[in-house]
Parts: C-alpha cells; structure tokens; sequence
C-alpha cells in the first residue's frame, strides 16, 4: 500500500504542476478556447505513472505481480489522487486562479456552449472536486486493469 500511496502523491503533484502549466501558457484565459483539446495531454504523464507505479510495485514484491495486486495499485493510487486533487484544486482554484469559474462560465455561454446556469452548475469547486473524487479512482483502477494484462505474471 505505501507504493499504491507514494505513486499517488506523485501523480497528485504532477497534476498540480499541469494544472499551473495551463494556466502559464494561457489555456485558462487567452486561449481558453483551445483547453478541450490540450487539456488531455495529461494522459501521456498520467499513464507513465500508473505504469511506473506498477512496476516500482512488480519490484517490491521481488519481480512477481499479480493481476489482482495490479488492479488493487490501481484503486490505491486512484483514491489517493482523489483525495488529494480536491486540496490541490482548492489551492489553484483559490491562490492561483480564482477567476477560472468565472472564465469558463463566460466562455461556455458566450460560444453558446452551455446556458448562464448550465455552466454555472458545471463549473464551480464542488463540481470539480466531486469528478475528481469519484473519477480518480475508477481511472487508477481502470488505467491498471488494462496496463496490468502487460506488466502482471500471473492471474492470481
């Protein structure tokens, strides 16, 4: 379990400096238009860490994994990535960039993507800590389910 949460506090981190590199570089205003698109680069670094996780983990346990403890690092690293993305948003959304609901919500009903209380209801703090409570966790697992047919060496 300590790999399970060492790997999550390093993916919680990495997620802290994308979220901060998007901001940098404008996705969050000048180019807010183009953060659909860009924002899902952050599959590439999230699934090195999962398979990286996996195999710091395989190391442990002297070279054997099983699928089960595969998918048990998953959801290991999953719910310690949702635990801690809702600080970590708290953080950027509070000291970094306070003005990012207030940007995507103008956004999305000035393109006509969504309505004043569509966007309203999507973009703010207990929506986004919500996602990423329940989503880091069935993604840990689910990114694990596939890589640990590649990485396990034995069913288990």
């Amino acid at each position: 379990m300590a790999t399970a949460l060492r790997f999550g506090v390093i993916f919680a981190l990495m997620q802290f400096v994308w979220l901060i590199g998007e901001y940098l570089v404008g996705l969050h205003t000048t180019y807010i238009n183009l953060h659909p698109t860009y924002t899902n680069l952050i599959l590439i670094p999230s699934i090195a860490i999962m398979i990286w996780g996996l195999l710091a983990r395989r190391a442990e346990l002297g070279g054997e994994l099983t699928y089960l403890q595969a998918l048990g690092q998953g959801l290991g690293v999953g719910t310690t990535v949702g635990l801690l993305s809702v600080g970590i948003q708290y953080l950027f959304f509070t000291y970094i960039n306070p003005n990012f609901f207030t940007d995507f919500i103008r956004y999305a009903v000035d393109n006509e993507r969504a309505t004043v209380e569509a966007a309203e209801a999507y973009f703010n703090f207990t929506s986004y800590a919500i996602q990423a409570a329940v989503f880091a966790p069935v993604a840990g697992l689910a990114t694990n389910a596939i890589a640990g047919l590649f990485i396990k060496t034995s069913w288990r």
